[in-house]
């Protein structure tokens, strides 16, 4: 019921040689032959990538078995290294360089693959693939197991970072692209974003369950909060850059991420029952077990829709599919429903309370994981001075 982003995908293309163009006709500094070397180097770590890991958009499982993810890491790392040294982030007439042509695909496969003639655009795309792998890895972590829960919220945490740097100081600023493709667009890297950050809150709400003892206050409070993330996830998904551009996209995660959020509010509100039924608070406990169950209700419904969309579309992919997430919700209707009808004949026979309407119960105040300040930091693989070969040194730093 993870998420699983896709990848972008580029061809085989030589990028020294109108590189080597561009040292020659415009760095006063050096000449091409004096960086050639390394301008092989950045041409070879991007055929590697390109020609050889990431050959589709759903080639997660192959791309991390060949090293994908450290050689996007290094390649990133190689290009803003050549940017500090000059190297051109701009398609401009007078000194970019004019023989370059770079192009990736839209992850989300519903554009044609734009060109440009820049490296940050180039660095722009390469980053993408960073956080697409590491949501991978988190994706498919064994949540069964307390290091595995540990582990994902950590990756997770570690895409959503990525994701924000790459909207944040690659897509936006004074070099940015006006005219990005749809999934580098900054609704659309929010959505992947905060995607990462609601499965990450998901990961802490099962190592919550996981405990021997059910905090159920504590455990609707991060339900809360899971059930708010995903609800940011699809406004995100609902923008009208990504409605427009990616309508697929749009229809299929909108679905996706509106059933999740209602299972979340669902089990919020079971917690708080209990949490109700231990303070003896039987209307209130009744009220919120009415809801919840009308929540599993509508998350069915909107299940059912998600499965028809990405049978017709396929512009959705889940770990276990959407069976998965269709047993997790019966699985919490079930429970809610068995209790729902044992309180109501408890009231209708014992406590002869009026049930509050739901707009009037106390909203479950929710509890992030995953906040900001709790996220880990950019991964230092992505930082030139992480590189055991340094490149480019024979050029003077802009």
């Amino acid at each position: 019921m993870l998420l699983i982003l896709p990848l972008k995908t580029s061809k085989r293309y030589d990028i020294s040689t109108p590189l080597a163009k561009w040292v020659d006709s415009s760095n006063p500094y050096i000449t091409s032959d004096q960086v050639k070397d390394d301008l092989v180097r950045l041409s070879s770590l991007r055929n590697c990538l390109t020609a050889g890991s990431i050959t589709t958009s759903y080639c997660h499982s192959a791309a991390i078995a060949g090293r994908a993810l450290e050689d996007c890491m290094e390649y990133y790392a190689c290009l803003l290294e050549a940017e500090n040294r000059g190297f051109p982030t701009a398609d401009d007439a007078m000194v970019g360089a004019k023989d370059l042509k770079v192009s990736w695909t839209c992850a989300f496969s519903e554009e044609e693959p734009i060109v440009r003639k820049n490296i940050r655009y180039e660095r722009a795309c390469v980053l993408y693939n960073v956080a697409a792998l590491q949501s991978y890895l988190a994706a498919t972590e064994d949540l069964s197991t307390k290091d595995g829960r540990s582990n994902a919220m950590k990756l997770f945490g570690a895409a959503a970072t990525t994701f924000r740097h790459l909207r944040t100081d690659l897509m936006d600023g004074p070099s940015k692209d006006t005219d990005p493709s749809a999934d580098l667009s900054a609704p659309c890297l929010s959505m992947c974003e905060y995607i990462n950050l609601a499965q990450g809150q998901m990961c802490a709400y099962e190592a919550a369950t996981n405990r021997p003892t059910q905090l159920h206050g504590l455990l609707a409070k991060i339900a809360a909060a899971a059930a708010d993330l995903y609800n940011t996830v699809l406004e995100y998904s609902q923008d009208p850059i990504i409605k427009g551009r990616l309508t697929n996209t749009s229809k299929a995660f909108g679905s996706h991420l509106k059933t999740v959020s209602i299972l979340f509010r669902a089990r919020a509100e079971w917690h708080q029952s209990r949490v109700c039924h231990a303070d003896h608070a039987y209307p209130m406990e009744l009220a919120r077990l009415r809801f919840a169950d009308t929540c599993c209700d509508e998350a069915l419904k909107y299940q059912a829709e998600t499965v028809t969309l990405s049978s017709s579309t396929g512009a959705i992919r889940t770990t276990g599919g959407g069976v998965a997430l269709a047993r997790e919700i019966q699985h919490l209707k079930n429970i809610v429903s068995a209790r729902k009808v044992e309180a109501e004949k408890e009231n209708k026979e014992i406590y002869l309370e009026t049930i509050p309407d739901v707009k009037d119960l106390e909203k479950v105040v929710p509890a992030s994981m995953m906040a900001p300040e709790k996220l880990p930091p950019l991964a230092e693989g992505l930082d030139p001075n992480s590189l055991q070969r340094p490149i480019f040194g024979s050029i003077p730093k802009i």
